[in-house]
């Protein structure tokens, strides 16, 4: 008689059977389940390059905006590099884009300065005060400060309550102090008039009015400055600090060289956006393609090529390749060196107007840096849309993949259950038999 019943096996079989029951599901989940993890991986492997490209598109973004008209700093064709000969001034500029190259001479014959009184030596700052009134005038103000009761810490607290004074207890020796009273601000008109009544701590003593108030006398180009403050800021932008008396040159240059170097950066980071691109869309037998759908990336290059190689200028007289800038056979931008040295020399405003343009029509960078900057805009921008459909897509398979799991664990659950009670029943049934057995052996044996 053969083992078992139904091909199900016998009552020892259990551990078969949950091996059959093994090699069935992973049967299964190779054909369910592996297409599904595969496009998973291929899908975030897809993110992951997109990634990349809008990492590099950011990057690229960043150099454009060098030559973008609306920036909300310089255009690199406005910046001005500035140097100093001599050491009576320092300069600066928040915006050089009025600045013009040439040069600037200032001569300082006198440095704007505070009004300054000190007292006479002060042995103990927390005794208390003769009682009396000390006023100080500044402008059209009078301040009358009453010393009554008070320390000399509580009157230069109280004094430096107003904003057109500074008060300072300054020790002057080891076990000496002086009251220093000082115009908040330098120049004639914060000067200081100190008067004391009922009381004298040396305020009003010649000697200690140790430093007049005075304003900064200077001539920059020729025209005369009577200035409070020792800083002027010109009419172009331009900050000039007085820090000594004497003579200094301003000298102001174009940044040739930055220019040069803020479009071969432009040129070189839109190369290594080809490069990348191509690597993802571009595939043989080996290493097929990254992107599944390539026609939004070749879009986005087609469009940057478009805006490099048209025509600029209010009578779209100005292009790249007037200016030592080219393209070779395998679309790579290429940057003669010497025809742009030569381009910023003799055809300076040409180029600005190529790259930077006006409001009437803008530059290249201004084009590029608008395009760009669209590509990941929440509102439809190509790359993010892009993105997004492929986020979405991941979120389906995983979803997708978690659903089919669970089935096939229902199914192999239930076919487990089913040969549990197979096994039961076969259990039974071969004891009843053997039972069954033992009865018709015992009659045989009684027959005999």
């Amino acid at each position: 008689m053969a083992d078992g019943v139904l091909g199900l096996g016998s009552s020892g079989s259990s551990d078969l059977n949950s091996e059959l029951i093994a090699k069935l599901k992973a049967a299964d989940s190779t054909s369910i389940l592996d297409p599904i993890k595969t496009e998973e991986e291929d899908t975030q492997t897809e993110i992951d390059a997109v990634n990349k490209i809008q990492s590099m598109v950011t990057e690229f973004l960043d150099l454009a905006k060098d030559f973008d008209l609306f920036t909300s700093g310089t255009n690199i064709f406005d910046k001005i590099s500035a140097s100093t000969s001599g050491s009576s001034v320092n300069f600066d500029a928040t915006d050089t884009s009025n600045l013009e190259p040439g040069t600037i001479s200032v001569n300082v014959t006198q440095l704007a300065q505070k009004d300054v009184y000190q007292s006479n030596t002060i042995t103990d700052k927390t005794s208390t005060m003769d009682s009396g009134t000390i006023s100080v005038s500044i402008g059209d103000n009078t301040y009358d400060f009453s010393t009554d009761g008070k320390t000399y810490e509580a009157l230069v607290s109280e004094m430096n309550n107003y904003p057109e004074l500074s008060a300072a207890l300054e020790q002057v020796g080891d076990s000496s102090y002086r009251m220093v009273v000082k115009s908040a601000e330098s120049g004639l008109s914060n000067a200081l008039t100190i008067t004391q009544t009922g009381v004298d701590i040396g305020l009003e003593d010649t000697n200690n009015h140790v430093l007049k108030a005075q304003n900064m006398n200077a001539s920059i180009d020729g025209i005369d400055y009577d200035l409070s403050s020792n800083k002027v800021t010109m009419q172009n932008g331009l900050i000039i600090k007085a820090v000594s008396e004497g003579t200094s040159t301003i000298t102001m240059e174009r940044d040739d060289s930055s220019i040069t170097t803020s479009i071969n950066n432009l040129a070189d980071k839109y190369n290594d956006l080809v490069d990348l691109v191509n690597s993802y869309i571009l595939g043989d037998a080996d290493n097929p393609a990254v992107i599944s759908d390539s026609s939004t990336l070749k879009t986005m290059m087609s469009d940057i090529k478009n805006i490099l190689f048209d025509s600029y200028g209010l009578d779209n007289e100005e292009n790249m390749f007037k200016y030592g800038i080219s393209f070779d056979s395998s679309g790579y931008m290429q940057i003669d060196d010497s025809e742009l040295s030569k381009a910023l020399t003799n055809n300076y405003e040409n180029l600005k107007e190529l790259f930077v343009g006006r409001a009437e029509k803008e530059g290249i960078g201004t084009r590029l840096k608008t395009y760009l900057d669209s590509l990941d805009s929440l509102d439809g921008g190509l790359l993010s849309t892009y993105s997004d459909k492929l986020t979405n897509r991941l979120d389906t398979l995983n979803s997708d993949y978690q659903t089919a799991s669970d089935k096939l664990d229902e199914k192999y659950n239930q076919m487990t259950e089913q040969f549990a009670s197979y096994t039961v029943l076969i259990t039974q049934m071969e004891n009843d038999f053997s039972s069954l057995k033992s009865v018709i052996d015992g009659s045989s044996s009684s027959d005999s």
